[in-house]
């Protein structure tokens, strides 16, 4: 290995540690949305008398997905530790990173040096670009793993040997860890038939329709439609900043949309021109490809189909949500297959360059990604922490199933605290609390920070306050000046539970000191509103 090898291979590694580093320092075991309802599936799990109806437990709905594989691993993680930890199927899920990061590098694999060729690739997946799924315990497993078992399908039909039948039980558990997965069982017949495989395509047809059969056996339609389809235009558009969604963090242009509309439309350009000269291969040289030529047409379809798919059924709702860092997965998969297929087609003469402009422009990226993320991964880490706090005020008795981790909150006790009579009120609105501190600087990059506190003689609730988003070419890398000054908090009623509070500042400063101040007002009432209840079928 020569020294550029060696170097690169160094890079990559501390890419994947940073990553993990990073994941180890912000992730926390607390539950965030469905992932409640995995706390229910271990129940239902335990209660069920029968190997059938423990089976249907894992095999069940949860909206328009069959999640089996993130029920199985809260099940199994439940009969190891005793407990489920949200940690857990998060570390789970983000290791499927390191599955479709091993597998795309298996491009530059004939390639001398093939790891510098690869660099590019790995500044893609170990970043803090898909922070929702990287902090969240369901959406790692099923966001992640899809992908996961999707490119290993791929991946091992693309070989044309006689292990093709590893992909089968590869693509029935993408099928039944996302419901995108499904468009693997079509992707991949057409590689089959492509390649001219027709007793392998046979069992694959019939294998294809048992698995979609089976998913949609008892299949009902979720009670709560989120999809929304809108106009031509907005579908475009949405699409567009779907596939470059990976590019928010650039801050240039009209930010944060022209960058994502920009590099998503030169992302299908070389999508559909690479699709184009396979096929056109495909013709001259008698029906027959290379393996990369088959996986690169699996992978891509793959990602454009999702794309597709979730740009129709979501549009309708703006053109922020193709934003979520939940799709930015299908982004970098395109971009990565289409990185990777330049380089090896273009000519050894080329290639260096070519590599070379990757390189700088992959590091870049992840330079302004990180820094545009983090924002985001502090403030879930915050919203989790004072959410589980929260739950204090419910009347739901604890169970053994999951045991909240010890946050710095819990230091604070629930004080018998009168509410001040003749109090400044902080508003005449009876359902929305807006309060500011817009000289107050944040340095902390973790849990410090200025929270509110509302308290009476029954409850008590912590709310933190938001910062703005400072990003920019000239302090991306200056994190003591991370946020703008000011803070924010915004608490509608339906976060409470209706009544007078007492209103303060409450500090937790990074000696790890908790103390309180008061606020520009000293009393808060909260007048009883009816709450929206969201209905699931989990």
């Amino acid at each position: 290995m020569n020294k550029r090898s060696l170097a690169s291979l160094l890079v990559t590694f501390a890419l994947i540690f940073v990553y993990y580093q990073l994941w180890n320092r912000y992730a926390i075991n607390i539950p965030k949305w469905d992932d409640h309802a995995f706390k229910a599936t271990i129940l239902d799990f335990e209660k069920a008398d029968s190997f059938g109806g423990k089976v249907y437990e894992i095999y069940r709905q949860h909206n328009e997905h069959r999640v089996g594989l993130t029920r199985l691993i809260a099940i199994i993680d439940y009969k190891i530790f005793g407990q489920i930890n949200y940690e857990h199927l998060m570390f789970f899920g983000n290791l499927a990173l390191l599955v479709i990061w091993w597998l795309l590098t298996r491009f530059f694999k004939p390639l001398p040096g093939a790891v510098w060729y690869a660099l590019p690739i790995a500044t893609f997946w170990f970043s803090l670009a898909f922070w929702e799924n990287t902090f969240w315990g369901m959406a790692a497993v099923q966001n992640m793993w899809v992908v996961a078992w999707a490119v290993l399908t791929f991946w091992r039909l693309s070989r044309r040997d006689g292990y093709w039948w590893s992909a089968l039980p590869m693509a029935f558990m993408g099928v039944f860890t996302s419901g995108n997965g499904l468009f693997i069982l079509p992707l991949a017949l057409g590689v089959l038939l492509l390649q001219k495989r027709w007793k392998t395509a046979g069992i694959w047809a019939a294998f294809s329709l048992f698995s979609i059969a089976l998913y949609f056996w008892d299949y009902k339609s979720p009670p709560t439609d989120l999809s929304a389809s809108g106009s031509i235009t907005s579908f475009i558009r949405g699409f567009l900043l779907f596939c470059g969604s990976l590019f928010e963090g650039l801050p240039f242009g009209n930010f944060p949309f022209q960058m994502p509309l920009w590099f998503g439309a030169l992302s299908i350009f070389v999508s559909l021109s690479m699709l184009l000269y396979i096929l056109r291969s495909y013709w001259k040289h008698h029906f027959v490809l290379n393996e990369f030529d088959y996986f690169y047409l699996g992978g891509v379809a793959f990602a454009l189909a999702t794309a597709f798919m979730v740009t129709y059924s979501r549009t309708g709702l703006g053109s922020d949500i193709m934003l979520m860092s939940r799709y930015k997965l299908y982004s970098a998969l395109l971009i990565s297959f289409n990185i990777a297929y330049l380089t090896r087609l273009v000519s050894p003469r080329f290639r260096e360059v070519l590599t070379v402009t990757f390189v700088v422009g992959a590091a870049f990226l992840y330079a302004c990604n990180q820094h545009y993320h983090l924002y985001d991964a502090i403030q879930l880490r915050k919203y989790l922490v004072t959410g589980s706090f929260n739950w204090r005020n419910d009347a739901t008795p604890a169970n053994t199933i999951y045991h909240p981790p010890k946050l710095f909150l819990a230091n604070i006790a629930l004080l018998k605290d009168s509410v001040m009579v003749g109090g400044k009120p902080c508003s005449d609105n009876d359902t929305l609390l807006e309060l500011k501190q817009p000289e107050y600087r944040l340095y902390d990059l973790r849990d410090g920070g200025l929270y509110v506190l509302l308290s009476n003689e029954k409850h008590q609730y912590i709310f933190p306050t938001w910062q703005a988003r400072k990003h920019s070419l000239r302090n991306f890398v200056n994190y003591n000046r991370f946020f703008i000054k000011g803070s924010t908090a915004r608490i509608e009623a339906a976060e409470v539970i209706p009544g007078t509070y007492h209103v303060r500042w409450l500090h937790y400063d990074r000696k790890g000191k908790l103390y309180l101040e008061n606020a520009a007002c000293d009393v808060m009432t909260f007048r009883d509103v009816k709450k929206e209840v969201i209905k699931t079928n989990w």
